[in-house]
């Protein structure tokens, strides 16, 4: 991706860009994305992109004794996709 227009990007959509990446890091943790995207509310834009229909898993550990979350894409379940379409959303655009 060409530097200048990633420069150009929200927040937001950098987070999205760095999870669809297909090699090296596409996971983050909470700190690494408030330094890396200058935010401080990461799970406001984490829930932005989920509420835009983006299946965005949160896994967490404990490292040194502090739970850590972090953020990666995924796949949406056979039970998400039900439920979705049983809330009447529809799976095309």
């Amino acid at each position: 991706m060409n530097k200048e227009f990633y420069m150009k990007l929200s927040a937001k959509e950098k987070m999205l860009v760095a999870l669809k990446q297909t090699s090296g890091y596409n996971t983050f943790s909470t700190k690494q994305a408030q330094r890396r995207f200058g935010i401080t509310n990461v799970a406001a834009r984490i829930d932005e992109l989920r509420q835009e229909g983006h299946v965005i898993y949160t896994n967490t550990k404990s490292v040194d004794g502090k739970k850590v979350s972090f953020y990666r894409l995924g796949s949406p379940t056979k039970a998400m996709v039900r439920t979705a379409l049983a809330a009447g959303y529809s799976l095309t655009a």
